[in-house]
């Protein structure tokens, strides 16, 4: 994704640089058929007006802090796939420089894929949101702006992840059940037609009224999930979530905030630092 996103913001006229110290041959060869500048670090660093940060989860805030000990004092860009609450540690950390909170979604971009395009959605402080969107003029990735709130974009990517990669996870799951039972086919075309609920949350609050009918049939498929040696542990967990929404029993006069409200621990969550 990093050597898409810097291919397309160099076709949009602007220097792409990249520092090969400790990359694979795979990564040399992406930035060299990008037409990347290589640098060192420290070369890097002084030449760059905006720095983006696209690399695996788990080393954004190493990153950051890599980039802060060489004297950085520009648009740090923090596209990576990270919480809010890291993002915002990270801004923390940055002083005297632009923090701008960034996210990629979509598949990375090609000129020759109008339909299925890259997004990328960013939040932060006006100017250097300006900056950053200026620099994808002419660019086959889409930009957005989400507004000033840091965590605004990082907020939406794991929103989005839960969405859609949970959901994909739990269809993967409900198939390899399916195909234990030679259903396969079945399940799919049981499914067809139907829209993602996430396209439309208005359709929540009535099917939160209904839910209670099914945490029965949600600990029963985690049962038959463990009988068959797949993860249950997920779908046990709905089953625990779909208690919030017992106060909706049978209700017509709830609304989206309230059900959406009910998802929320009353403790705010668990203290245990994940990564």
């Amino acid at each position: 994704m990093g050597a898409a996103i810097g291919a397309q913001l160099r076709a949009g006229g602007a220097r792409v640089l990249w520092c090969p110290d400790g990359r694979s041959d795979a990564s040399l060869r992406r930035a060299q058929e990008a037409g990347f500048e290589s640098r060192s670090l420290m070369a890097l660093v002084e030449e760059s007006e905006v720095i983006v940060s696209l690399v695996p989860p788990a080393h954004a805030e190493a990153t950051a802090e890599v980039i802060r000990g060489e004297g950085f004092d520009g648009i740090y860009v923090e596209a990576n796939a990270i919480r809010p609450g890291r993002v915002e540690a990270i801004a923390s950390m940055m002083t005297g420089v632009s923090v701008v909170d960034s996210c990629v979604i979509g598949a990375p971009p090609v000129d020759h894929a109008p339909n299925t395009p890259t997004r990328v959605f960013a939040s932060g402080p006006d100017e250097p949101l300006a900056q950053l969107g200026e620099l994808f003029t002419d660019t086959a990735v889409q930009f957005r702006a989400l507004g000033s709130q840091i965590g605004g974009a990082s907020g939406l990517k794991t929103a989005q992840a839960a969405v859609q990669k949970g959901s994909r996870m739990l269809a993967a799951l409900g198939h390899a059940l399916a195909a234990d039972y030679g259903v396969g086919e079945a399940v799919t075309d049981s499914v067809q037609g139907w829209a993602h609920p996430a396209a439309d949350p208005t359709e929540l609050p009535p099917l939160a009224s209904r839910a209670w009918r099914w945490e029965p049939e949600m600990r029963d498929t985690a049962r038959a999930l463990n009988e068959a040696g797949l993860p249950a542990e997920v779908i046990e967990a709905i089953a625990d979530t779909i208690k919030a929404w017992e106060p909706f029993k049978d209700r017509t006069d709830t609304d989206l905030n309230d059900v959406l409200t009910a998802l929320h621990r009353p403790e705010g969550g668990s203290d245990e630092e994940v990564f």
